[in-house]
């Protein structure tokens, strides 16, 4: 899961960045053109539990991948310069994670949290624009021509232009990330949005919390986008100090966890995943996968080897598992059950694939 953190200058991305990833610079693996790019693996108490029981040579977690991206300009008219420098480096991401500056500035002045998000908004849309429209002078002369199978293409094209010249997002257009002829365009304003309020020491948990719920008003009726707040100050500093003591700073602020977990969390309920896990003395591994998908795609997303050649999958859901305390007991009181590829995957399933090749 690749997820890109974007904003306007000053909008303290790079303190975000350091907060979300545990205190990475990203000026470690930032280039001048390049994004800096940070790995967090995501804390799974299941995931625990089974290398507990295991004890396997190899553990692998759920990890997250953040790209702290160069500031946007904040300015529309920009936007199509703007989307070949700064924009292409969003285009591969899974979702955005939209930093909003709460906190007065010395050189920005005070905090215009829903002026701020509106200006990155128009900006993301107008690049999505930009890109359409290039496509469209491109291939409607070829449909003029004769190009019958690119006619589809282009009526999509149309339809998505006509939503954003009424100031309205790709999320709201289905095609826009369901149909093959538009998903490779990787369009900005389809993405799953995470808006993420920027808060200043000073700013306490009630003025943050009206402030929330005022962008979640400007976003109302939008699928795919919520928003949360985190006071990355303060936070990026934590990641500095020892467990024990980061905790109790943690308390004193009012909060329960730090925001690299509950972010985390947070991006994966917004992409719509679930977690299973594979199990054995030699890794015990915790996999991402969309809501909704089968054994035979899970297959796949552990190898394709094993999607081809699926013959069946043997599953136990974690609570029975931890309940019967091994595998051997858990068959022993019939809680492992053989699923065809058909079969909905749930979260926190443990899968054990047959196949063959």
């Amino acid at each position: 899961m690749k997820l890109g953190i974007i904003g306007l200058p000053g909008s303290g991305k790079t303190t975000v960045f350091r907060a979300l990833t545990g205190g990475k610079d990203p000026g470690e693996t930032k280039g001048r053109q390049e994004p800096g790019l940070g790995v967090v693996m995501i804390e799974d108490e299941r995931l625990d539990f089974l290398v507990d029981r295991y004890k396997p040579k190899k553990i692998t977690p759920v990890h997250v991948e953040y790209l702290d991206i160069a500031g946007l300009t904040g300015t529309a008219q920009l936007a199509r310069e703007v989307g070949d420098r700064v924009l292409a480096h969003i285009r591969p991401v899974d979702a955005l994670i939209h930093c909003v500056r709460f906190f007065d500035s010395a050189s920005l002045g005070p905090a215009t949290p829903l002026k701020d998000f509106r200006a990155v908004e128009e900006e993301i849309m107008l690049g999505d624009l930009s890109v359409i429209e290039k496509r469209i002078e491109r291939i409607d002369k070829d449909v003029k021509r004769g190009r019958k199978e690119l006619a589809e293409e282009l009526g999509l094209l149309e339809q998505a232009k006509s939503l954003l010249d009424d100031g309205k997002p790709l999320r709201m257009f289905p095609p826009a990330v369901e149909s093959e002829m538009l998903r490779g365009f990787g369009f900005l304003s389809a993405k799953p949005e995470l808006i993420l309020l920027n808060a200043g020491d000073d700013r306490d948990s009630d003025r943050i919390r009206v402030t929330v719920e005022e962008l979640k008003t400007v976003v109302e009726g939008l699928p795919d986008v919520t928003a949360d707040w985190i006071y990355a100050d303060t936070e990026a500093e934590i990641t500095r100090l020892e467990p024990g003591e980061a905790q109790e700073f943690l308390e004193e602020l009012g909060l329960h966890e730090t925001s690299k977990n509950r972010i985390a969390r947070r991006s994966f309920g917004l992409l719509r995943l679930i977690v299973f896990f594979t199990v054995g003395d030699k890794e015990v591994r915790a996999w991402p996968l969309r809501t909704g998908e089968n054994a035979l795609s899970a297959a796949g997303t552990v190898h394709s080897d094993m999607q081809r050649g699926f013959i069946r999958a043997e599953v136990i859901s974690f609570d029975d598992f931890r309940d019967a305390g091994s595998m051997a007991q858990a068959h022993k009181v019939g809680k492992v059950h053989l699923e065809g590829k058909e079969y909905i995957v749930r979260d926190g399933d443990i899968i054990l694939f047959r196949f063959n090749v």
